[in-house]
């Protein structure tokens, strides 16, 4: 991590754009600094706010007036263990077929699909043996909802390969199999990355510092298990082509990679976890 600024800019730079951080206070520890700034950026780009989706119960913690001026709160959210005002408890991979949106938007959820429960509890479910590759299959899923011409954004965790429990953090290798074994056509798929390099001295709201970077650069960053989330992150966006695709919702046999498992981690994030699970009580 670089040195910290002497100042924090209140922006980011992502292909091009300046974007402001998110500074809502709520869970704004790690990556929600960038994800939710980018979510709403891709959101207010498109041309049609009609047929929305959002993938995972996110965007509502940081919506305000702006959202009815943008016509884009009335998307339909899913999310398979949130219950809530107009959220549907939905299993992605259970979404009608038939059912196309124009848009789709997914901030750090896919990641979960098919792991263990959060080490608070508050979503997820005990699995003996999860399904790592269970994310890959929601993105082929959402990729499958789109209409013809329309688009997704996904962020997830990125850098080195991780089975945390309850999520998995991609890698290259592991992004790759979206084209070469869940046939989403290279051509629909455009990946950019941000990565952390500086982050304020307080637990609650810090200020941090994100910046572009390659894919080759991250490939040993590690999921920050302290502050419950990425220091670096995929950027994936879809565009649905006209060809053909047929979505395969069984459970293909998993692919040989080598995912990095730390106990230690894993229980520190356990630990973590419990203490804000009795605080929020």
């Amino acid at each position: 991590m670089v040195k910290r600024p002497a100042t924090w800019s209140r922006q980011f730079t992502f292909r091009d754009r300046e974007i402001f951080y998110n500074r809502i206070p709520f869970n704004n520890r790690a990556e929600r600094a960038v994800e939710v700034p980018l979510a709403f950026d891709f959101l207010t780009r498109q041309p049609s706010k009609e047929r929305m989706l959002e993938v995972g119960n996110v965007l509502q913690y940081y919506e305000n007036a702006l959202s009815d001026a943008l016509c884009i709160r009335g998307r339909r959210i899913i999310d398979k263990f949130e219950v809530g005002y107009g959220i549907d408890n939905v299993d992605i991979i259970d979404v009608d077929p038939e059912e196309k949106y124009q848009t789709i938007i997914s901030v750090s959820t896919v990641e979960h699909v098919g792991q263990n429960s959060s080490p608070t509890g508050r979503f997820g479910e005990q699995k003996k043996s999860a399904d790592l590759e269970a994310p890959l299959t929601a993105i082929a899923k959402i990729y499958d909802l789109l209409a013809v011409d329309g688009h997704a954004l996904l962020t997830v965790p990125f850098g080195k390969l991780m089975d945390g429990g309850w999520y998995v953090q991609f890698s290259s290798e592991y992004l790759d199999l979206l084209t070469t074994k869940y046939n989403i056509p290279q051509e629909a798929l455009s990946v950019g990355y941000l990565k952390r390099v500086a982050l304020e001295s307080r637990w609650s709201n810090p200020h941090q510092r994100w910046i572009e970077a390659a894919a080759g650069e991250l490939s040993n960053v590690r999921y920050d298990n302290i502050a419950s989330g990425a220091r670096a992150i995929a950027v994936i966006e879809l565009t649905k082509l006209a060809e053909p695709f047929t979505f395969n919702a069984a459970v293909l046999p998993a692919t040989p990679l080598c995912y990095e498992r730390s106990p230690l981690a894993r229980s520190l994030f356990v630990g973590v976890g419990s203490v804000r699970s009795w605080f929020h009580r």
